[in-house]
């Protein structure tokens, strides 16, 4: 493989020019997380250098109104550091795409420079603004949470396939998929029956998708097996938002997985927590229309009854104070307030995969129970 960039590497990722380079940059990615040497949070002197960044982009950010591509207002960062190093992942944190979507840093590409980073041979070719922005204590984490969920969602797949099951997996709000990919990839070269396996990846952003397909496009493993929507074993990626009406009407609403994972997505809604952006920052925060629990309703729904769920939490810490700058909004969620949630539903924690600074990854595992004793949504 050349020697790549990070930002170079998921422009490789995503063209159509050189399907050889793109199946080298997941085949380091995927030997990275499967037999690499372990991911590690960060350590003491980047936590240490968190929090000075947080305090001097504090010192040097600020806002105004300015309309997005529908004409929307939305609120536009400015920052003279960040405007100045002209790295794709700062224009991110300065830049609203949408203005529904305004506080939230999206999937695609500013995410999967941070992903990319987990393969040495790219990370070596990484400039300083590369290890400041992608290697902070967020990005570590986010790098630590994807290896983690891929891992979990392949031993947990694993477990169907060693007993001849077939398995139905699925990926709710999952951005370019990157992980359910990788780990689809991982069990049919690992000699598992591809005919036993069944993969979704959904989310509701349009773009997220293109690049999902895009990528299946481009591993052996992928291409020659994917699906229709709902039609038989293989891999498919399609638009879906988990929690609007229309959804539980259509033939793949109905479908019942046995293994979900809902990653980076909780972080959003309200409810089970133990403090939001708003608290922190004394703000007013309206009711929104969907909380946490009509999300683990959904996910209940979707389930069979043996059903896994990969899931994380959401601490706070001094990193994602940096995103709040720049007008992102999270719910913070310990462990408890996780289980908590869940149990709501009657999903049971079973295993912790692994801790960052930010985030753990659990396995829950579906209790059946009478569906009147479900929290209505």
């Amino acid at each position: 493989m050349p020697d790549l960039k990070p930002m170079d590497a998921v422009a490789a990722l995503y063209s159509s020019d050189d399907l050889e380079l793109s199946g080298k940059i997941v085949a380091c990615l995927s030997d990275a997380i499967f037999n690499g040497s372990e991911i590690r949070q960060a350590g003491r002197v980047q936590r240490t250098m968190a929090r000075v960044s947080y305090r001097m982009l504090h010192w040097t950010t600020t806002s105004g109104k300015g309309r997005d591509e529908n004409g929307s207002e939305v609120t536009v960062f400015t920052n003279p550091v960040l405007e100045r190093c002209r790295h794709p992942f700062a224009r991110s944190l300065l830049g609203s795409s949408k203005s529904e979507t305004a506080s939230l840093i999206e999937g695609g590409d500013p995410m999967n420079s941070n992903y990319v980073m987990l393969a040495p041979e790219i990370r070596t070719n990484g400039g300083w603004w590369d290890r400041l922005l992608l290697d902070s204590v967020q990005g570590k984490d986010v790098q630590l949470r994807m290896a983690l969920e891929t891992r979990a969602t392949y031993q947990t797949a694993r477990r169907w396939l060693d007993r001849g099951e077939p398995v139905r997996l699925k990926a709710v709000a999952a951005g370019t998929g990157l992980s359910m990919i990788l780990a689809y990839d991982k069990l049919v070269r690992d000699g598992y029956n591809p005919e036993l396996i069944t993969a979704t990846i959904t989310d509701r952003e349009e773009a997220n998708i293109e690049k999902t397909n895009c990528l299946l496009d481009k591993l052996a493993t992928t291409r020659k097996n994917r699906r229709g929507l709902a039609k038989g074993c293989g891999i498919s990626a399609h638009i879906e938002d988990i929690l609007a009406e229309n959804g539980e009407e259509s033939g793949e609403y109905a479908a019942r997985y046995d293994v979900v994972t809902a990653i980076g997505i909780l972080e959003y809604f309200q409810g089970f927590s133990y403090r939001t952006t708003e608290q922190r920052l004394k703000i007013d925060s309206a009711i929104d229309a969907a909380s946490a629990q009509d999300l683990a309703v959904r996910l209940y729904a979707m389930t069979n009854d043996r059903a896994s769920l990969i899931v994380n939490t959401y601490r706070d810490d001094p990193s994602t104070r940096i995103l709040e700058l720049f007008g992102r909004k999270f719910i913070y969620r310990n462990r408890e307030n996780l289980r908590a949630l869940l149990a709501s539903v009657n999903f049971q924690p079973v295993r912790l995969v692994g801790s960052g600074n930010i985030y753990d990854v659990e396995v829950y595992e579906k209790s059946p129970c009478p569906a009147e004793t479900i929290a209505p949504h």
